[in-house]
C-alpha cells in the first residue's frame, strides 16, 4: 500500500510541468480514497482491524459506485452515476488514469484481511469511519478551495473539491442529492455528511457480506462480521 501510495504521488507528480498542476498533485493527497492508503497500511502493521475497517467504510459509496460505473461502461457504453467520470475529461492525464486502480481493489483487500484474522469488526469500525468523514469534511471545506486559478498556458481553472466538501460530484444524475451545491457550511455539510455515511454504511455492509461469503468459500478463519 505504501508503495502504490509512493508511484501513485510520484507519478502524478512528475506528470506535471506546472506549478498549478503539481499544486493540485499536493492538495489530491487528501482525498479519502488516497489517504486510507495510508491509515491502511499503518493498520495492517499494528494489527489494529477495527482502524482497517474504518478505513474501508470511509470509502465504500465511491468505490461501489465505481463498480456500478465500470459495469454500466461495459454493458450499456456509458456511466449510470459518473463517479469516475472523472477519467474521461480531458485535462485527466494517463498517470492518473493508471494509479486509479485503488478505487475497486480497496474495500476487497479491507475485508480480506480482517477476514483472515478475527473477523470483520463493522459495528466499531463505523463508529471511527463516522468520526473521521466528519473531520475529513471539515478540513476539507475550511482548508481547501473548490478549484485553483489557471496556471500559465492554462484556460481553465484546477478542479479540487476535495472528499465533495463543496458540492456533489461533477455529472451526477441524482438531483436530490445537489439540493445544497455551494451552500454555506453550516448548510452543506450536514445534508452531505448523512447522505456520505449512510450510503457507506449501507454499501460496504452489502459489499462486505459478499466477499465474506468468497472468504469463507477459501477457508478464511475470520470470515464473517463482529461487533
Amino acid at each position: 500500500l505504501i508503495s502504490y501510495w509512493c508511484l501513485l504521488f510520484g507519478g502524478r507528480l512528475c506528470a506535471e510541468s506546472t506549478v498549478a498542476g503539481r499544486s493540485s498533485v499536493v492538495y489530491e493527497l487528501a482525498w479519502s480514497c488516497t489517504a486510507m492508503l495510508l491509515l491502511a497500511a499503518a493498520a495492517i502493521h499494528l494489527r489494529k482491524t477495527v482502524l482497517l475497517c474504518a478505513t474501508g467504510v470511509l470509502v465504500a459509496i465511491d468505490q461501489v459506485l465505481w463498480y456500478v460505473d465500470i459495469l454500466g461502461y461495459l454493458v450499456l457504453d456509458k456511466l449510470p452515476i459518473k463517479v469516475c467520470g472523472y477519467l474521461f475529461w480531458p485535462t485527466t492525464g494517463l498517470m492518473k488514469k493508471a494509479t486509479a486502480w485503488h478505487h475497486v481493489l480497496f474495500v476487497p483487500l479491507v475485508v480480506f484481511v480482517c477476514a483472515r484474522s478475527d473477523g470483520l469488526p463493522l459495528g466499531r469500525g463505523v463508529l471511527v469511519s463516522a468520526a473521521m468523514t466528519v473531520a475529513s469534511q471539515v478540513v476539507c471545506r475550511y482548508c481547501t478551495p473548490l478549484e485553483l486559478p489557471p496556471g500559465p498556458g492554462e484556460d481553465k481553472p484546477r478542479y479540487l473539491n476535495l472528499n465533495l466538501c463543496h458540492e456533489a460530484f461533477k455529472g451526477l444524475k441524482v438531483e436530490w442529492i445537489k439540493r445544497y451545491d455551494r451552500a454555506r457550511p453550516a448548510v452543506y455539510l450536514p445534508w452531505m455528511l448523512w447522505i456520505w455515511n449512510a450510503g457507506n454504511i449501507g454499501l460496504f455492509a452489502l459489499l462486505a457480506g459478499l466477499l465474506l461469503l468468497v472468504a469463507r468459500l477459501l477457508g478464511f478463519p475470520g470470515a464473517r462480521m463482529i461487533m
